[in-house]
């Protein structure tokens, strides 16, 4: 019986990683690679999850006359809720996310569709979502909270991409605000990350820190997205080894 027990116990645990598995290959498929935008942008990213599971999420597309829109957020926890959170906000701006609803408009609706389950679960995530015209050169965005976007200049430092608003789910009611920033195609650079980046800690327990990656993005600013994107995993890596929280890093020029 107890042999038997055990059998049964060890099948069940192989089923579980094998769902898990399957889970996160689904969620990695939900998540757009660089080649919708090919002939459009020279985009690259990298997400890791700190489980099977995680709740970063990121998502761009053609918006029509060369435009395109970038989302990336960061649910406020890790694992399966927290996937799922983010598996549903990638559904909703597949509806949502076109080239005539502003970007502001466009969260609004997200969190009006998310509204029951922000409120079931407790949960919020900060979100970024911009749109670049290259025809009137320029970016127009709204960031729910997320403190993590930047405009990479060809020459000087980084410009932090200030929040508009709240994070989703924080603050019942708010305004989300909209901002225009001219951009300088072919030369300025926009990179989104999230927080477990910078949280990644070392044996000794010092974080990584923001102020390590930006130091990385300006001093390799001639590099292309890949390699940028390929330089700061690679050392946020070595600086502390598997992630202990979801980390995401996009680049993206035009």
């Amino acid at each position: 019986l107890e042999n038997a027990r055990l059998v049964a116990s060890e099948h069940g645990r192989q089923r579980l990683e094998r769902e898990l598995e399957l889970a996160h290959d689904l969620q990695l498929k939900l998540m757009p690679t660089p080649a919708v935008l090919r002939g459009e942008a020279d985009v690259a990213v990298e997400s890791r999850a700190a489980e099977s599971l995680g709740g970063d999420f990121y998502t761009f597309s053609r918006l029509g006359v060369g435009r395109i829109g970038v989302m990336l957020g960061d649910v406020s926890s890790h694992g399966f809720s927290a996937a799922l959170i983010a598996a549903q906000v990638m559904a909703a701006a597949g509806i949502y996310a076109n080239a005539t609803t502003p970007p502001d408009e466009t969260l609004g609706l997200l969190r009006d569709s998310l509204a029951d389950e922000l409120a079931t679960t407790e949960m919020y995530l900060t979100t970024f979502y911009g749109v670049l015209d290259p025809t009137a050169g320029r970016l127009t965005y709204t960031n729910a909270g997320h403190p993590y976007a930047y405009r990479l200049p060809r020459f000087g430092p980084a410009e932090r991409l200030a929040p508009t608003a709240p994070p989703l789910g924080l603050v019942d009611e708010s305004r989300f605000g909209r901002r225009v920033v001219p951009w300088h195609f072919a030369a300025d650079t926009l990179v989104l990350f999230t927080d477990g980046l910078i949280d990644q800690p070392n044996a000794e327990g010092e974080r990584y820190g923001e102020a390590r990656i930006i130091a990385q993005l300006e001093e390799g600013r001639g590099r292309t997205p890949e390699q940028l994107v390929r330089a700061v995993m690679d050392d946020v890596m070595e600086w502390g080894g598997a992630p202990t929280d979801d980390c995401t890093l996009l680049v993206l020029r035009m």
